[in-house]
């Protein structure tokens, strides 16, 4: 089996081989599941992120989280994640951390519940729930803290990939969303 690195070199590669046309609809497919799922529908609060663009765009999700939910963004302080919650226009407010991630600037500090969703990116994952992140560890350190925490991993067809290689400290999501399909772990 590849290592991780090997896995998110060929990852990079294939993303640079696919259409961004191809991305528009898969994206839109995923985001209408997303709206209509038990899941986002039964929380109170959504734990989401700030797209980058190798990531599913939910900008229409967090729109419609500021408008009927409690919003929660993620920020790197160290290496340590938190989330902090946001209201109406936080992108007005905000900075690209050092991975480029747009982060708030500030808000009050979210907790997640036993009402919360949290929509997690990674480079890939696969219908079980075994996500490949970056390389940084920050969702799996956050994630270890809060096990019953449901959650929901969100990538694009390229991403969605038979096996990948896992640690002991990879934390699995409950739920894959890819291309407005819900695999459930």
């Amino acid at each position: 089996m590849q290592t991780k690195e090997e896995v998110r070199l060929s990852l990079k590669q294939r993303a640079k081989q696919v259409a961004p046309s191809t991305y528009i609809l898969e994206d839109k497919a995923s985001v209408e599941a997303l709206l209509k799922s038990p899941a986002y529908s039964t929380c109170t609060t959504l734990f989401a992120f700030s797209p980058l663009p190798s990531e599913v765009d939910i900008s229409l999700v967090l729109e419609d989280a500021l408008r009927h939910k409690r919003l929660a963004l993620p920020r790197c302080l160290g290496e340590t994640l938190e989330f902090l919650f946001v209201e109406r226009h936080w992108d007005t407010r905000a900075q690209p951390s050092a991975l480029g991630v747009l982060e708030p600037l500030g808000g009050n500090v979210a907790t997640p519940d036993e009402h919360s969703l949290m929509l997690i990116p990674a480079m890939a994952y696969t219908t079980t729930g075994a996500r490949l992140g970056r390389g940084k560890g920050y969702y799996d350190r956050y994630l270890s803290q809060f096990p019953t925490l449901f959650t929901m991993g969100i990538c694009r067809s390229y991403q969605l990939l038979e096996s990948l290689p896992t640690e002991g400290w990879d934390v699995r999501v409950r739920e894959v969303l890819c291309n407005g399909v819900i695999y459930r772990t």
